[in-house]
């Protein structure tokens, strides 16, 4: 089950960073005949961050770190929430009905927690337990994608943003690191993390007293995957391992 519920990257890595891609496929189950939504609408934002996958895979390997990936949709459950929120299992995401998901028992929700959310924090919680053993803080990072336009929202500028719920020197490094680029870059955009308390960003990294940041990458910058996804983890590498050098 565990290839399915995550994807892994460098399984032995001894590697102090992390990272974490929670909405990496549009997958769902073939048992819930994908939620009562078309193809058409699994290919969009509400199933999956576009580009994502691509850019950690990328990352992971060229840094030569653990990274773990979602196998499934965020519509099925969604693992940057915590298990108490209303929004782990949506009945619609962006004024789209999700039927799936409607009047679910307490039975299929833990089903879902317990077979597809649990594992995944467990397999960070496991090289977590490696890092420490080898005397290494570990270090989280986790990539995310944003859609330029919710239904009836305003457009929104940044081509990325930084997020932390605290003040993280991760996190800063890599806002003034990024403004640096060619980029438009934003600080707690197009969500703002200060107001919650919740996420694998944070359950993984802050809660335990680690180093973290989470960035959002507006999901246009992937129109051409292949490129797109090459351009920021070139960006991202290099961020990232001038800071670990520094650290």
């Amino acid at each position: 089950m565990a290839a399915d519920v995550f994807n892994i990257v460098n399984e032995n890595s001894e590697h102090s960073l992390i990272l974490t891609c929670e909405h990496a496929s549009a997958r769902i189950p073939g048992e819930y005949c994908n939620l009562g939504l078309s193809e058409q609408a699994l290919d969009t934002h509400i199933a999956r961050d576009k580009g994502c996958k691509e850019v950690t895979q990328k990352l992971a390997e060229r840094l030569g770190c653990f990274a773990v990936m979602g196998g499934y949709s965020r519509l099925l459950i969604d693992l940057n929430r915590a298990v108490d929120e209303d929004e782990l299992i949506v009945a619609e995401s962006d004024k789209i009905p999700v039927p799936g998901n409607r009047s679910l028992s307490a039975e299929e929700k833990e089903k879902r927690v317990s077979r597809y959310y649990r594992p995944y924090y467990a397999e960070i919680e496991k090289q977590i337990s490696r890092l420490q053993k080898m005397g290494k803080q570990p270090v989280i990072f986790s990539v995310h994608s944003f859609t330029p336009q919710l239904q009836g929202g305003n457009y929104r500028p940044w081509q990325a943003g930084i997020l932390y719920h605290r003040p993280q020197k991760l996190a800063s490094f890599m806002y003034e690191e990024l403004c640096k680029s060619d980029k438009r870059i934003g600080e707690n955009v197009p969500y703002d993390l200060r107001a919650y308390d919740t996420g694998a960003a944070v359950f993984c990294g802050e809660r335990k007293g680690f180093d973290y940041a989470l960035i959002e990458i507006r999901d246009d910058e992937f129109d051409n995957l292949e490129q797109g996804a090459e351009e920021w983890a070139d960006l991202l590498e290099k961020i990232l391992s001038r800071y670990l050098a520094e650290s």
